[in-house]
């Protein structure tokens, strides 16, 4: 059984456990016999893997809008301990679930305009994330930037690390500091074992309009995990962050 802490929020302790999954169930949003490719099925699988609980799918289309019909690909996830442990941060979930799904499409991704997330907790209160698949996209591809910071910081290899921090653009702050800081976490939480855990997004706008992402992530190390994140632009091409923090 694979444990996830997350300490992006607080202290948070998410059960992923794929033995607890009790399958895929498909809904009548549109008919009784929808069918999934391949690779859906393995987006489906990978929320399944996460979560736990039981994933409901569904294909639709939006009402008619000034800019046409969205079709769309809805994932409902319910009877998950690690949804229900996430209730006062759903935005977590309701933002990770359709990265999760997302990242499996590939090409297919083409097929919608939209990835909806509805997420049903024990008391039978729901919440619903959509998010439209260009906005995924973009963050699948600044994701690289996450990872590859992580992966440095398994490495341990810090002057690589330090041209891509940005300490002048947006946020204010000493990266010789931040770097010594982090060399002084290694020393306290161990080792980071595995590429980077996310845990959800939050797209935040500055005042002159530029789109920051924020990703919420979690280090897995040999003795203490700790909470991730990072704010990068969403819409950039640079291998860079504005900022970095760890949450203990």
């Amino acid at each position: 059984m694979k444990r996830i802490y997350l300490l992006a929020v607080g202290i948070l302790l998410l059960n992923s456990c794929s033995e607890k999954r009790d399958g895929e169930e498909k809904t009548g949003l549109l008919s009784h016999l929808v069918s999934i490719t391949d690779n859906e099925n393995k987006g489906v699988e990978e929320v399944l893997d996460f979560y736990g609980g039981q994933c409901k799918y569904a294909v639709g289309a939006s009402a008619s809008t000034d800019e046409g019909k969205k079709k769309y690909f809805e994932l409902e996830v319910s009877q998950s301990e690690g949804i229900d442990k996430l209730a006062d941060s759903p935005h977590l979930p309701g933002s990770n679930i359709p990265y999760l799904f997302f990242r499996n499409l590939g090409k297919e991704a083409e097929n919608y305009d939209e990835i909806h997330t509805v997420l049903v907790y024990k008391d039978g209160q729901k919440s619903t994330y959509k998010y439209s698949t260009e906005t995924l996209r973009l963050v699948t591809e600044r994701m690289k930037v996450a990872e590859k910071i992580v992966w440095l910081i398994k490495e341990k290899d810090y002057d690589a690390l330090m041209p891509m921090l940005n300490d002048s653009a947006l946020f204010k702050y000493d990266k010789k500091a931040l770097i010594a800081s982090l060399k002084e976490a290694d020393g306290k939480l161990g080792n980071v074992t595995e590429p980077l855990r996310p845990f959800g997004f939050k797209v935040n706008q500055t005042k002159d309009g530029k789109e920051i992402l924020h990703i919420y992530g979690a280090m897995i190390r040999d003795k203490q995990n700790n909470g991730f994140g990072l704010d990068l632009d969403l819409k950039g091409k640079k291998e860079e962050a504005y900022l970095l923090n760890y949450e203990l």
